[in-house]
């Protein structure tokens, strides 16, 4: 196996001169025994492990596998493309920059050449030398860390973070992105870090990863309810729903328990949100709309006495669609689109059902606030009356002349 270290003793790899200053405090290392290296470019492959990437890679799971261009090629061209395709105007804009001043800032790479941070510089590089046929190099701090090595996982995690979520100009991560990174980050039986460093690491809200989670969890279950790889998330990316599932958490979160009983009824309900889902992603409604509609569906069915309708209204229609979306086999975006297209009938009819539902529980928050008006109202004026026709610390001998005339007209338009 490569390693850039042992390259580095034998005097294979030049230092470029700089010394770097690491973000935050590592065990095992420190800013003055690393060094930045020029790498040649077929040592370094992109980390699988960053949110970013893994959504891009995770529907070809079985056909790519982490590997330097010495090894396989088709692995880091397949992830420039994805990070091409992300952000083309910023990586254009690096491109010119390397180009005319060289590479401003360094990377961070792991001992068998495993990116850390820079992913858009080094594709960057790779297209100059592409474009010119010119050698260049990839100028990155070399880290004594493997993820083979469990222990240090968590490390290299905590130094990932300070750097993506810190330092330099940096391109937000999107949110099914950043919920996937916390969710391999922080699940399974033996998770590299808890949600509570990630939180601190990443100077997130322990509230707001917890969220993330969550929505991660949900999309997970989605993914396997139409019959699509669980790791397939670029379908969600690509359906703009991301903001449905985040939502979708939180409601659950908050109107059920964890006894047995209201566990089949939050999972009864997590089906029928799936079956809403579908139906907005049919009818084309995404990103901040969408949002909304889930959130009203939370507050006025799912937290409401009319939830378990709902769920008995909808439930078979919701499993005939996933059953029949599962036998289609999805893969991509499109086929679920087509899909939905195909089962036309039953969407229309959960969507139907769900119209209705809610144009009612629109109506009766209606005829309550009106009721409730009303009932301040009454209260206001019989507090009026109880203080002799004015209300709190107010007294007449306060009033103008002119005020006291117009308050009189108003009280005799009241009778």
């Amino acid at each position: 196996m490569l390693s850039l270290i042992e390259l580095a003793k034998e005097g294979k790899l030049e230092k470029t001169g700089a010394k770097p200053k690491l973000p935050i405090k590592v065990d095992g290392v420190s800013s003055e025994t690393l060094d930045v290296y020029k790498i040649p470019l077929e040592y370094v492959y992109y980390n699988d492990k960053n949110g970013r990437i893994a959504t891009g890679i995770s529907q070809y799971q079985d056909e790519l596998h982490p590997a330097n261009d010495q090894e396989d090629p088709q692995y880091n061209n397949f992830v420039a493309k994805l990070i091409e395709q992300d952000n083309s105007s910023a990586l254009k804009r690096t491109e010119k920059s390397i180009q005319e001043s060289g590479q401003q800032v360094y990377g961070y790479v792991l001992d068998d050449g495993r990116i850390v941070d820079g992913n858009r510089r080094y594709t960057a590089l790779r297209n100059i030398r592409q474009s010119t046929g010119r050698t260049v190099y990839f100028e990155a701090v070399v880290l004594p860390f493997s993820y083979g090595n469990t222990t240090e996982r968590a490390k290299i995690k905590k130094l990932e973070l300070a750097i993506q979520m810190g330092v330099e100009e940096r391109q937000d991560y999107d949110p099914v992105d950043l919920a996937v990174d916390i969710y391999q980050t922080t699940s399974g039986d033996d998770p590299i870090m808890t949600q509570a460093d990630y939180a601190a690491d990443s100077h997130k809200h322990l509230t707001e990863v917890k969220k993330y989670y969550d929505g991660a969890v949900y999309m997970k279950k989605f993914l396997e309810f139409i019959g699509a790889s669980e790791n397939n998330f670029n379908i969600i990316k690509e359906s703009k729903v991301w903001s449905l599932f985040y939502e979708m958490g939180i409601s659950l979160s908050k109107n059920f328990g964890d006894d047995p009983e209201s566990q089949i009824r939050k999972n009864e309900t997590m089906n029928s949100y799936f079956g809403v889902i579908l139906y907005q992603i049919h009818v084309g409604v995404s990103d901040n709309t969408a949002r909304t509609h889930i959130r009203e569906y939370g507050k006025n069915i799912v937290n409401s006495v009319n939830n378990e309708d709902f769920n008995d209204d909808v439930a078979d229609k919701v499993d005939d669609l996933s059953e029949s979306l599962q036998d289609k086999k999805i893969h991509t975006t499109s086929d679920l689109m087509q899909s939905l297209t195909d089962e036309n009938e039953t969407v229309e009819e959960l969507g139907d059902t769900f119209d209705t539902y809610m144009r009612n529980a629109r109506n009766s928050e209606s005829v309550d606030k009106f009721i409730r008006n009303i009932k301040q109202n009454v209260k206001y004026y019989h507090d009026l009356n109880e203080d002799g026709g004015l209300i709190g610390s107010l007294r007449f001998n306060e009033v103008s002349e002119d005020q006291l005339k117009e308050l009189q007209k108003y009280m005799r338009d009241l009778n």
